[in-house]
């Protein structure tokens, strides 16, 4: 893996990481946990906290998930 390639699966991770939770705290009214697959952010009426070892857990979950297609990807496209 090259480094250019390690900084973009490694910033995707991070945007999906907090995207796919901001995306669920808009679609639902009221939500106490959120974050996917890992809960790493409480929300209540006066405030939010965040477990940042369970953050960094869920950036490196998707970092693995994110790097698999990327191998996958340049395997299909490598046979053209």
């Amino acid at each position: 893996m090259t480094k250019k390639a390690f900084v973009v699966i490694l910033i995707l991770s991070v945007v999906v990481t907090i995207g796919i939770p901001f995306i669920g705290f808009i679609t639902t009214n009221y939500q106490v946990m959120s974050g996917w697959p890992l809960r790493f952010t409480g929300f209540s009426f006066l405030g939010s906290t965040t477990n940042y070892t369970t953050l960094l857990l869920d950036i490196a979950f998707w970092f693995v998930i994110i790097w698999g297609i990327w191998k996958v990807l340049q395997k299909v496209t490598a046979k053209r």
